[in-house]
Formats: structure tokens, sequence, C-alpha cells
């Protein structure tokens, strides 16, 4: 019986050691633009968005942010909500959207069987927030024809800057980025469009 109580004591004391901590961990994700809702959109052309690649010094969880032109941190509590390139994706497809005023536009994995107007093939060569709260996307694109004949190539840069200098800062400002890189896009099919 000794032996039992002895065990119980230890059990007890050993549960009041290991109280439940609490997580700092904090989730983000990127957003798209908001949108009026008495703006409606047209059947423009047809795009499909994909694939999207990243690098894999993004293929993380946790935010990066650029230290210095050869230095990165990552935020170990500050973590995105879901993959970035998965975000990236659908951010890009319902910016683009708008940007084009169609609803027709879809992310490759959920693309229908009709084939689209024009793929939109993007390569993301940076995209993180620096310390300062600047967030960069440098991108090279593609735009390929029904026929998936690439008749468009090009290389962006987008650049914002946070108002404030934190992870929730930085992650608006990325995503304000993105926006202008879904503007590009749209003006580059646009003019495809119109020379048909």
């Amino acid at each position: 019986m000794r032996i039992v109580c002895s065990v119980l004591a230890v059990l007890v004391a050993g549960c009041a050691l290991l109280e439940p901590r609490h997580d700092p961990s904090r989730f983000y994700t990127l957003s798209a633009r908001q949108v009026d809702p008495a703006l409606t959109r047209e059947a423009g052309p047809s795009v499909v968005v994909g694939p999207v690649t990243f690098p894999t010094y993004l293929d993380r969880n946790e935010v990066a942010v650029r230290v210095s032109p050869s230095e990165l941190k990552y935020e170990l509590t500050e973590r995105w909500a879901e993959p970035l390139v998965q975000n990236f994706t659908r951010v890009l497809v319902e910016d683009l959207g708008t940007s084009l005023g169609s609803e027709r536009v879809a992310a490759l994995a959920s693309s229908t069987a009709v084939p689209p107007d024009f793929w939109v093939e993007v390569v993301v060569v940076r995209f993180e927030a620096g310390v300062d709260g600047s967030a960069l996307l440098t991108a090279r694109w593609a735009v390929r024809n029904a026929a998936r004949k690439i008749v468009r190539v090009r290389q962006s840069q987008h650049a914002r800057q946070a108002t404030a200098a934190t992870t929730e800062g930085g992650v608006k400002a990325l995503s304000a980025a993105l926006g202008d890189l879904a503007d590009e896009i749209a003006t580059v099919l646009r003019e495809i469009h119109a020379e048909r």
C-alpha cells in the first residue's frame, strides 16, 4: 500500500509540473483584394493558372523574413496557415479574376475538362518580407494560348512597404505585391486577347 501511495504522489506531482503551456504561434494567410459586391464579373477569357512553383527555401510553414541580401530568418512562431504555394495560387486566381473582371479564372488543380483560352505558368523566384516591413515578389511567368503555345514570357518584380514592420504588416504587403502581379498579368492577357 505504501508503494501505491508513493507512486500516486509522484504521478500527481508530475501532473502539476506538466501544466498546459500557451502556444505563442500565430498563423497567417495571404488575402485577395476586397471586391466591391456591386461589381459583376463577366464571361471574359477563360484562364487556368498553374503550375505555380516556389523555391525550396519557401517550402516550410514558418514565415521567411529577409534580414540582409544573403540572410533569411524563419519566424518559428509566425507560421503560414496553409502551404504557401497553395495560398499564393488561390489568391492569384482570385486577384486575376478581379483584375480581368472575369469569373472564368481557375487554378490548374481545379480546372475543368474544357480547354481554357490561356494558361498562365508562374515560377516564383523571391517572395518574402524584410525586417523593415518591405515585401518583395520576383517571378517569371509565361502565357500559353489554348494550343499550349507560349505567346508571352515576362519577369516581374513588385515591391510594397508595410504600414507596420510586423509579420502581419509584411504579409499584408506580400498580398498587395501579389495583387500587383495579377494586375500585370491581366494587362498582358487583355493585350493578347485583343490581338486575336
